[in-house]
């Protein structure tokens, strides 16, 4: 954490699982009187102002998401007095006041079942990508050891790309896993919440 009297830069790392976490910390931070000003990778930068004057939110907005349904959403935060702070990838930080009263409805399940349905089908997309490519790496160098197999330096470099390929797939799938699974747990939670409820 470097602190500058009324700037402050917390570096703190989240999973895409616990985006709730950090939506809860940063607004711990806001009613210290650390507002958030902008984002970056594990990085935070706060400016001193009125404790408990702020409130905080993450969202996700798609990139597949045409650009007339982005604006849309974005005229919508608006009308709702409602900041855009922040963005990190498809991640929004959002801000607004607190004598406006809260995000979402106290308890509202579906409300919390939209946004992790939104952050789940973000992680499947993002390790599907990751995965894909890998494998066209892997699968461009294989043809490429074939092609150039007479020449002793190709096939080192070859062998290297290909393990590291191989060693990513395995490392995406070892951290991503449980990432995904534990987003799964908190759909059905809510889900069962749900069904309770009706």
């Amino acid at each position: 954490m470097k602190h500058t009297g009324d700037m402050k830069r917390v570096w703190r790392f989240y999973t895409i699982a616990e985006y709730d976490k950090e939506e809860q910390w940063l607004n711990e931070m806001a009613r210290e009187g650390w507002n958030l000003t902008a984002v970056g990778f594990c990085r935070y930068i706060f400016r001193r102002g009125t404790p408990g004057e702020y409130i905080y939110k993450l969202d996700i907005v798609e990139r597949t998401a045409s650009d007339e349904v982005k604006e849309s959403y974005f005229n919508f935060l608006t009308e709702c007095n409602i900041r855009i702070v922040g963005e990190f990838k498809d991640w929004l930080f959002l801000q607004k006041r607190a004598a406006d009263g809260p995000f979402d409805m106290k308890d509202d399940t579906y409300a919390k079942l939209r946004t992790v349905n939104k952050v789940y089908s973000f992680a499947v997309r993002t390790l599907c990508r990751m995965l894909a490519s890998f494998a066209l790496i892997i699968l461009i160098n294989a043809l490429c050891g074939v092609i150039a197999s007479s020449f002793a330096v190709s096939e080192f470099c070859h062998a290297v790309m290909f393990g590291c390929a191989t060693s990513a797939i395995v490392i995406l799938t070892i951290v991503w896993v449980p990432i995904l699974h534990k987003l799964r747990r908190k759909v059905n939670q809510l889900i069962d919440e749900i069904g309770v409820i009706v």
